[in-house]
């Protein structure tokens, strides 16, 4: 079968990603067993940590899984539908495997980094966190407001980047698939055509 090269762009930055999660996920299972505070007591107080467990599950389905399956979609274009990508497809393409791509994964580890910080610094000391309890509400807001707060505008600029990219991205797609359904579409008329009038020809 023959293969797309967008899909194959698409997968290697999937295992990249992946890659990198891998990693990630091995510094956290460290800091679950050695760690001060241990990531898993983030995980269980909840709060602020939320956002550190949105994050990690945000990179795994925006920046590994959601990246495969995008390949998918580009090897059914150009290899199956036999439509490669040429002229400004290619440049929506490259929009959509960069800003897409980029954009999503730095929007969903920026938001697990402050969740972890946050989450932190909200356990007790005595577990090695910072000590600013949730139930003291000058603590709550100390964290909200020198932890997280700082980090809501260039998260939300980076889901901005990546929403672009993936309309982009999907401008290209789904041109380049309507040209390439109405081609297929157009050589299938005249075979239907000559069949008709050769089983005519036939019963004549």
């Amino acid at each position: 079968m023959a293969q797309s090269r967008w899909a194959v762009r698409f997968l290697g930055a999937a295992l990249i990603n992946g890659a990198f999660g891998f990693g990630i996920m091995g510094v956290l299972l460290y800091l679950a067993v050695f760690g001060r505070p241990a990531a898993s007591r983030i995980v269980a107080s909840g709060g602020a940590g939320i956002w550190f467990i949105v994050g990690i599950i945000g990179y795994g389905l925006v920046g590994i899984l959601g990246i495969a399956v995008a390949s998918l979609f580009y090897q059914y274009l150009e290899a199956t539908l036999k439509a490669p990508y040429r002229g400004w497809r290619n440049y929506a393409a490259w929009a959509h495997l960069t800003l897409g791509v980029v954009g999503g994964s730095a929007a969903a580890l920026l938001m697990a980094y402050g969740g972890y910080l946050a989450g932190a610094a909200m356990l007790p000391t005595s577990v090695g966190g910072g000590g600013h309890l949730p139930s003291d509400p000058a603590s709550f807001a100390w964290v909200h407001e020198n932890i997280l707060g700082p980090l809501a505008l260039p998260i939300a600029a980076l889901i901005g980047v990546a929403l672009l990219g993936h309309f982009i991205g999907g401008v290209g797609y789904a041109t380049s698939w309507w040209s390439a359904r109405g081609v297929s579409e157009e050589s299938r008329a005249p075979a239907a055509e000559w069949g008709a009038a050769t089983n005519g020809g036939r019963k004549s």
